[in-house]
């Protein structure tokens, strides 16, 4: 029976094990589920189909117009008089009209020729399309950048509270060894007392480093539509060095950076606004057709229905228009310069991002390996300094101080290796390419 009740709690250890390993979510499934839950890509999403509804809009235009249209009048009085007609001198009463009268109306006009207006009609609104997803793809780069950021925090203050645990393990076998010898009176009572108030100090950044993580965690689950108490993160702060081609990353930021596809997308948009507000002093052809129903038009019987029809060519000419049509071409043509030194001004900007990007790693890189320098270091004093107080030549306050200066190296080499992993996020959020740290097919 034992045995039996033995292996059932195995089981549903190693089960929850399992169910434990399978939730917790790794970066790419951050930004997965935040691009997922993110309104401001559902909103571009929107954008987009809103933009197909006006291409197909205009291209509407194309089509022939059809129009129905019907009248009833009810006439209170009706001229009508009475004269001899034919043989015999037989009167008939004519009537100019009936009481009831009816006209229904069947009109068509489709544009033979408009002088290019509505294909740049259409092809403006294709640009407003391509401006809308170049938009969600900024969007999308906005929230993985985001996503990155708070989920690299979390790993921070998960790998905080790591270091705050050995150090407050180490502060508390260091208060033992204090406390014995203050009690045998081998030490005064001030070295037991630093010895505690480091302990104490120790024991509250353990929890601020708590209070971090949850907090951190708070932010990320905002991103990914979770609450933050289920949230388990997979992962660890790694260093990993990247090789970097400056002019390589430059061209690739210029080639994919979004507020530049934007500007080069507002450069067609404003030539064909150009051309529109050129071809809207040129002519328009138009085919017109017509078929008519009505009654009262017979004096001799006003309540027959006649049918007619018609068709026709329509030429219009806009001859002057108060120079609406040359503003509005200069506009464009101002618009186009304004864009035109924007451009340049964003690519100028774009490089130096990406110098800065570059200039900002080597620094982290310099930074992480001093730190892990400085760590052999520390524990190479702090073992010496252990030794040296067993044997009674220095006080508990060189070891204290000896912790000190561990524990910071520790720190400052795992922060190091955080601003080097943020220094790459601005990078990727520079040429617009999250490759180094999520899969290339996602």
């Amino acid at each position: 029976m034992k045995i039996l009740f033995t292996m059932i709690i195995f089981i549903n250890f190693i089960l929850a094990d399992s169910s434990n390993a399978q939730n917790k979510l790794i970066a790419e499934d951050c930004v997965k589920l935040a691009l997922k839950n993110s309104n401001l890509i559902k909103s571009t999403e929107l954008s987009i189909v809103q933009a197909e509804k006006k291409i197909a809009e205009n291209k509407a235009q194309q089509l022939p117009s059809v129009n129905i249209t019907g009248l009833y009048t009810r006439i209170g009085k009706i001229t009508s008089f009475t004269m001899p007609i034919g043989e015999g001198g037989k009167k008939r009463t004519l009537k100019f009209g009936t009481p009831n009268k009816v006209n229904f109306n069947i009109n068509l006009q489709f544009p033979v020729f408009t002088w290019g207006k509505i294909s740049d009609a259409v092809e403006i609104s294709e640009i407003g399309k391509k401006l809308s997803e170049v938009e969600r793809k900024s969007r999308i780069s906005e929230v993985t950048n985001q996503v990155l950021r708070a989920y690299y925090s979390v790993l921070l203050n998960q790998e905080i509270i790591r270091l705050n645990r050995k150090n407050l393990k180490r502060a508390e076998n260091f208060l033992k060894l204090v406390e014995r010898r203050f009690k045998s009176g081998g030490i005064p009572r001030l070295e037991f007392l630093r010895a505690r108030v480091q302990f104490k100090n120790t024991q509250n950044s353990l929890y601020d480093s708590r209070s971090n993580l949850i907090k951190s965690k708070i932010f990320l689950s905002r991103l990914i539509g979770r609450n933050y108490k289920n949230i388990n993160i997979s992962g660890s702060l790694l260093y990993s060095p990247v090789s970097l081609d400056e002019q390589k990353l430059i061209q690739q930021a210029l080639s994919t950076r979004s507020e530049l596809n934007i500007i080069n997308i507002r450069q067609q948009m404003c030539q064909t606004q150009i051309s529109l507000a050129k071809n809207s002093k040129k002519p328009n052809i138009f085919f017109t057709s017509g078929y008519n129903v009505m009654n009262g038009f017979d004096p001799m019987n006003p309540e027959r229905f006649i049918d007619n029809w018609n068709a026709g060519v329509q030429f219009v000419f806009p001859v002057f228009d108060g120079s609406i049509s040359n503003y509005k071409k200069q506009e464009a043509e101002i618009d186009l310069q304004i864009i035109n030194l924007q451009k340049k001004e964003l690519k100028d900007i774009i490089k130096m991002q990406v110098h800065q990007a570059v200039i900002t790693l080597k620094q982290t890189e310099n930074n992480i390996n001093t730190q892990s320098e400085n760590i052999a270091l520390a524990k190479e004093a702090l073992e010496i300094a252990e030794k040296q107080y067993q044997n009674g030549l220095v006080s508990s306050l060189d070891i204290l101080n000896a912790q000190q200066t561990l524990a910071q190296s520790e720190f400052l080499h795992i922060r190091a290796i955080f601003n080097y992993i943020m220094a790459k996020l601005d990078l990727c959020k520079t040429i617009e390419d999250y490759s180094l740290f999520l899969n290339k097919k996602d």
